[in-house]
């Protein structure tokens, strides 16, 4: 985890994300961050109108008020939440094609995950199936952002789970795994650990596109990188 917590500190923050801005619906947190900051630098949250002022606008960041809260301040509303453009992948693609696949490398290296699927398959010789995804999950709020992502990378899916509020791109065609989004994060790497992951994830496309999983020597390979990935990873 990395964190601030020394409120002269996030003047740099926010220069920051004023400069670059995100690209998601978080962006309307961060105004809402702003705000709050700016009350507390004016030390307004000392009064209690300023006080009531910083949690209704804590109401409306993230997840909302914990319950401890709602009970401590009952009559508190939550305030608006900036409305944020939709972001849109195709102008600045027509713009800055180099940015945005630069953007997907980082937002990729945080939020998505390649991972190995294995289970037990009465149809398979070895008794084991495996199967390559490559998949990003999001807030509901940004399903505009993973429905775009089918026309940057020219293939995948998304699917909406409304219960969970959420939202999943996901890419399991091994022929697309291997000619469009190795290749993609081979250009644009993948940052941190989870080039790791990514390096294994291409290690097992290979022995797949050639068919070597269908071998025991095959199968353990892919079992002994699978063993090695993601939560795994020591």
């Amino acid at each position: 985890m990395f964190q601030i917590t020394k409120l002269g500190d996030f003047v740099f923050i926010i220069d920051h994300f004023k400069s670059y801005p995100l690209k998601t619906q978080k962006y309307a947190d961060f105004l809402l961050f702003k705000k709050a900051f700016d009350i507390i630098i004016d030390k307004k949250h000392l009064t209690l109108e300023g006080l009531h002022e910083l949690i209704s606008i804590r109401a409306s960041l993230n997840k909302g008020l914990a319950d401890r809260l709602k009970m401590a301040f009952p009559k508190i509303k939550p305030v608006v939440r900036p409305e944020i453009p939709i972001f849109s992948f195709s102008l600045l693609q027509a713009t800055n094609l180099s940015n945005i696949n630069h953007w997907m490398a980082g937002f990729v290296s945080g939020e998505g995950c390649f991972f190995i699927h294995t289970s037990k398959s009465k149809t398979h010789k070895l008794g084991i199936s495996v199967a390559l995804n490559f998949f990003v999950v999001q807030n509901i709020r940004d399903s505009y952002l993973l429905a775009s992502f089918a026309k940057i990378f020219g293939c995948g899916s998304f699917n909406i789970v409304e219960k969970s509020g959420i939202i999943n791109f996901s890419v399991r065609n091994i022929s697309d795994i291997t000619d469009k989004i190795i290749p993609f994060f081979e250009e644009y790497n993948i940052q941190g650990v989870k080039a790791k992951d990514f390096n294994d994830f291409k290690e097992a496309s290979v022995l797949m596109k050639s068919k070597l999983h269908l071998t025991k020597e095959g199968l353990d390979k892919i079992l002994l990188i699978k063993s090695r990935m993601n939560f795994n990873r020591g």
